[in-house]
């Protein structure tokens, strides 16, 4: 019988389950609080990530439209390629950057719908590729086609 009693009086004995519950707390409590920072930081990296590349796309964009727009390009292309941008030009903004090439394609009849009467213009088609640079390494390259409509010689 007084192995019973004290069985029974061991078994409803709550002393150091506090302890114990405060420690499985903890550690859970833990567990999540490096789950939530792994989770957190990966999303800051993928968003430092989106931004580097979103800068170098302004970059590539921001050379494609001086391709399109600087008349020198396209006095100095010639029937070959160029590189840009042309001395004396920077397309640097901030830590992103842009260059690439400008590249006479062929000389032909303007686009349809150009408006433009074929017996007094023709059309320069031209390739131009920028690869813009920013943080991290980022790059991105965009490729278009162009057409300057010229007066026949």
């Amino acid at each position: 019988m007084h192995m019973v009693e004290g069985l029974k009086k061991m078994m409803s004995d709550e002393s150091g389950v506090a302890l114990v519950l405060a420690l499985v707390l903890m550690l859970l409590m833990g567990v999540l609080g490096t789950v939530l920072y792994s989770t957190t930081s990966t999303e800051m990296q993928i968003s430092r990530n989106y931004f580097w590349r979103q800068d170098a796309f302004y970059a590539a964009e921001r050379g494609i439209e001086y391709a399109q727009t600087d008349s020198n390009i396209y006095n100095t292309v010639g029937t070959g390629s160029v590189d840009i941008p042309l001395s004396g030009v920077s397309l640097q903004v901030g830590s992103s950057d842009a260059s690439g090439t400008v590249q006479f394609l062929a000389s032909g009849n303007p686009p349809r719908g150009s408006g433009v009467d074929i017996t007094k213009f023709k059309g320069n088609y031209y390739l131009i590729n920028v690869t813009g640079t920013g943080t991290g390494n980022s790059s991105v390259s965009i490729e278009t086609n162009v057409v300057r409509i010229v007066p026949k010689p």
